[in-house]
């Protein structure tokens, strides 16, 4: 970033300074105003000013949040001799009352209300109760918009102090602005010091984890000893003496709000900083690093606050790791910005009424106390962010189907959704960095189209675009087409959350991109002709891309990894004959380059051009007949098992009635309803009941013992409750983008999940959590464990992981090459592993850390056939059709033999080496 940019970045985030909390505020607003009932009883999403209130009663505890209207908790027993006694306090190690606020104490039988107002120790005696009877004890529970609004107004004073300050730093002839204007350094540097505030919320997200330190040192001082040295002292020294001053600390450390606008002032400071004058600083300060330095400050003011000098203390302790010229200028900040901050205090009374709400339960020799702590209440939303048009992905009958992984099945498998066969095959792939699975898909409802396998039949290259209008439908690899609007410079992006898919501009004008989600979202990439829209490319996040090559019909010739070796598929007119994996080689002609190093598949076709045949590099065919309409009736395994289906209707529109096999284990017959239900009679004449909604969603199952499992989900097709057959539900929450946030179990407590740029940043279960860094792609490259421990993760600008850094301090490193294979593996103790593969990405040998090396043999389709030990010694296996093995000889070359029941995959049979079974 040069001077002239970063000048124009800081000029931007000063203009928007005064909007930090304008969304919080509207966010806020609008959950008072809901329903009592309506409200979020989870675990305040969102809230700003929020504290957590824990109420204890003996061992147990309940925490209740500022949205929680209706105030469900434990109660409190009037004692049987003498007036109910009522504290507030934080949740300290020292004893900080909380006074001077409202409670109701709420008759449970009759509901009859009386309020009482706590003194300034946060006591309260209450003598009209009845002995012996229960009450609950609520604390503020009707906070009004116009308290909100008042808070909200010292918050606007505070934002307009700040942005003076900071403007003050930036503008005028000797202010940081004048002197960026006249600098000229190395790009390296400035980008460096333009990366703290990269990401604006993102990097403020990433300081809200660190908010609770500050709260945590005021609770305990002298826990953090080593960190305050006689500072320590001098906050103990006070919480004891003078509660107040460390009421007032405590609130402000508690309070998000304020904490947020004092963090994104620092941010912008410390971005703002000249860098003639910490240049060299700046050099080793990472992003990571200034938001440390942000939690140090901030840290640093509410001490400061509380004991003079304690903040000073504390940061000479953890900044000058920075640099001397960094230390002294976060020294200036904070008397600076301490300034502000004391005289924003009076706001406090503005804060309790808001903050400090909550349920009370008894009871502590005699008294009902009430405690607060500062848990994390608030969660970042950027808000919505997508142009979702969700439309469900529909089969070529025009029924919505999930993908096939995704649709619930049954036995070979047969869809529960159409009752359709959904049949996927695997016959090969393709390695390196961005590894291809060659599969096929026999889909009923497809039995009229024809990809070139056939009718019926689909694979993994068959993706089609066509554009109708303002509408682009997409063909996927299993012939269920997905609709979306179509991309226009006003509109490039568009989801379609229904079908977990998206389509944008590329940077070509005449290029289409749909990405499928996944686990490794995958990017197809097609260009707009005059006569079509033909797939070009897949990619992945990376940029790792595979390349595709026509022929002179238009039909795909290669598929290539950009690391010399293809995927070839050859052809009988219009139909796919064989698949073959290929290596080039530099010859005279580009098509001599290739050559073949195995045919992984080959397929035969009968008159009408149906698969009837597809055989493997092992020689072993499977074999496939169908009706005149092209619907499956019967599968021939390579090892002589086969399946057969009875259908109703005809054509594309059959359902499956009736499915069995050759072995009497497989058995079902189906009877299907017009209202999205199919039974199943299994052999052994037990039933199972599957319901789907309109969308392909399942809705309902019952199992054989008649166990009944319920599903819910909202408009965007997403799961938002489940009940188990005892009744128990799980529940769903997600943001405007369809992201989950929480998923509420039905005993235990709630999980909570943050996102940055769509990935999970931070996941919360009661006091745990989890946090997570991660790079562009989605990969984690930092994640914390509820302990603080810290791996670190780093990875090639392909995507490989490349070092691994441990908690305690140990590195893993590994190793690949060009074909994105580990060829090389050092572990935490140093230990160094090494590995080599053949031309078909199998490993073929393995070095361990003392140069032992063994190796492995591999028949045609990645079947181990023998191991070699270091010692000459070998251990071979053999195998059926079904890759099963049948005969395992050990290094004394004693064999032992497998034999398995009509020839299929369960053993009946072992014969040990010496007879015995």
């Amino acid at each position: 970033m040069s001077a002239k940019a970063h000048i124009a970045f800081v000029d931007e985030e000063l203009a928007t300074f005064k909007d930090s909390l304008k969304r919080y505020q509207e966010q806020t607003q609008a959950w008072y105003a809901q329903r009592a009932d309506d409200f979020s009883r989870l675990r305040d999403l969102p809230s700003l000013t929020g504290m957590e209130r824990v109420i204890k009663i003996g061992d147990s505890q309940k925490s209740v949040g500022m949205t929680d209207g209706d105030f469900n908790s434990n109660v409190a027993r009037c004692p049987m001799k003498g007036p109910l006694l009522i504290e507030s306090k934080f949740e300290s190690v020292y004893d900080i009352p909380i006074g001077d606020i409202d409670v109701d104490i709420v008759d449970v039988d009759t509901g009859a209300t009386s309020t009482v107002k706590l003194d300034a120790q946060g006591k309260a005696r209450w003598a009209d109760g009845v002995p012996g009877k229960y009450y609950q004890i609520r604390v503020h529970s009707k906070v009004t918009p116009a308290q909100i609004d008042a808070l909200f107004s010292s918050y606007d004073g505070l934002t307009g102090e700040l942005e003076k300050f900071l403007r003050n730093k930036w503008e005028g002839p000797a202010g940081y602005r004048q002197q960026w204007s006249s600098l000229s350094l190395s790009g390296t540097a400035l980008a460096v010091g333009s990366g703290i505030l990269e990401g604006g919320w993102e990097a403020i997200k990433g300081v809200w984890d660190g908010i609770s330190l500050v709260f945590e040192i005021l609770n305990n001082p002298a826990k953090f000893g080593d960190e305050l040295g006689e500072g320590a002292l001098r906050l103990i020294e006070v919480a004891k003496q003078t509660p107040e001053v460390m009421k007032k600390a405590m609130l402000l450390a508690s309070d998000e709000a304020a904490l947020f606008l004092m963090m994104r002032c620092a941010l912008i400071w410390l971005a703002s900083l000249p860098p003639m004058q910490t240049a060299e600083d700046y050099a080793r300060m990472t992003t990571a690093a200034a938001m440390g330095v942000v939690i140090d400050i901030v840290v640093a003011i509410v001490l400061t606050l509380v004991a003079e000098g304690s903040g000073v203390i504390y940061l000479a302790a953890r900044v000058k790791k920075y640099g001397e010229i960094i230390f002294k200028a976060v020294i200036g900040f904070v008397e600076s910005v301490f300034a502000i901050i004391n005289g924003f205090m009076g706001y406090v009374a503005k804060y309790i009424p808001v903050a400090v709400r909550g349920m009370a339960a008894p009871m502590k020799k005699g008294a009902v106390e009430l405690r607060i702590d500062a848990k994390k209440n608030a969660r970042l939303v950027a808000g919505k962010t997508g142009d979702d048009a969700s439309k469900q992905a529909t089969t070529p009958t025009g029924n919505s189907a999930e993908p096939a992984a995704r649709t619930c099945t049954d036995k070979c498998p047969v869809s529960m959704v159409t009752g359709e066969e959904l049949l996927t095959l695997n016959d090969g792939q393709l390695d390196g960095l961005l590894p291809f699975e060659w599969t096929r898909l026999y889909r009923t409802s497809a039995v009229e189209v024809d990809c070139g396998l056939g009718y019926g039949w689909s694979h993994a290259l068959a993706h089609r675009l066509e554009i109708k209008g303002n509408e682009v439908i997409w063909t996927d690899h299993e012939n269920r087409s997905t609709p979306f609007p179509r991309p226009s410079k006003q509109r490039p992006t568009i989801t379609n959350s229904l079908s977990r898919a998206a389509i944008y501009l590329g940077s070509d004008p005449n290029e289409l991109i749909v990405a499928q989600a996944g686990q490794r979202p995958s990017f197809y990439h097609f260009q707009l002709r005059n006569d079509g829209a033909p797939l070009v490319a897949i990619s992945d996040s990376y940029g790792n891309r595979l390349h595709i090559t026509r022929d002179g019909r238009g039909q795909i010739r290669r598929l290539e990894n950009g690391a010399s070796r293809c995927l070839l598929l050859r052809y009988d007119d219009r139909r796919i004959i064989a698949l073959d994996y290929q290596r080039f080689q530099p010859a005279d002609t580009l098509e001599q380059c290739w050559t073949t190093v195995q045919t992984l598949v080959s397929y035969k076709y009968d008159a009408q051009h149906r698969l009837v045949e597809a055989t493997n590099a092992a020689g072993e065919t499977e074999r496939y007949r169908y009706n005149e309409q092209h619907v499956i009736v019967e599968r021939q395994l390579a090892g002589g098992a086969s399946f057969f289906w009875d259908w109703e209707n005809e054509g594309k529109l059959a359902r499956c009635t009736r499915h069995w096999a050759s072995f009497s284990q497989m058995q079902a017959r189906y009877a299907w309803d017009d209202k999205g239900s199919v039974t199943v009679t299994n052999a052994d004449g037990s039933k199972e009941t599957y319901t789907h909604d309109d969308k392909a969603r399942l809705t309902s199952k019952t199992d054989p013992d008649g166990a009944q499992h319920r599903k819910a989900y909202n408009e965007k097709g997403q799961l938002i409750a489940e009940q188990d057959p005892l009744g128990a539900v799980t529940e769903y929450r997600y943001d405007e983008d369809g992201l989950l946030i929480a998923v509420i179990p039905p005993e235990e407590e709630a999980v909570i999940y943050e996102h940055i740029n769509g990935f999970v940043s931070d996941v919360h279960r009661g006091e745990a959590s989890w946090k997570y860094r991660r790079n562009q792609q989605g990969d984690i490259t930092q994640q914390t464990d509820p302990d603080g421990n810290i791996t670190d993760y780093h990875y090639s600008d392909q995507g490989r992981l490349i070092h691994i850094a441990h908690p305690d301090g140990s590195l893993h490193s590994l190793a690949w090459n060009k074909l994105g294979q580990l060829v090389e593996e050092c572990l935490p103790d140093d230990s160094l592993l090494q590995y080599t593969y053949d031309e078909l990405g199998r490993q073929v040998s393995r070095q361990d850390e003392h140069g032992a090396i063994t190796h492995y043999q591999w028949d045609a389709v990645g079947r181990l056939l023998q191991t070699t030990l270091p010692t000459g010694a070998t251990r071979a296996w053999s195998y059926n059709a079904y890759g099963k093995v049948t005969a395992e000889r050990d290094e004394l070359g004693r064999i032992t033999r497998y034999e398995y029941a009509d020839d299929l995959h369960l053993i009946s049979r072992r014969l040990n080496p010496d007879g015995s079974e």
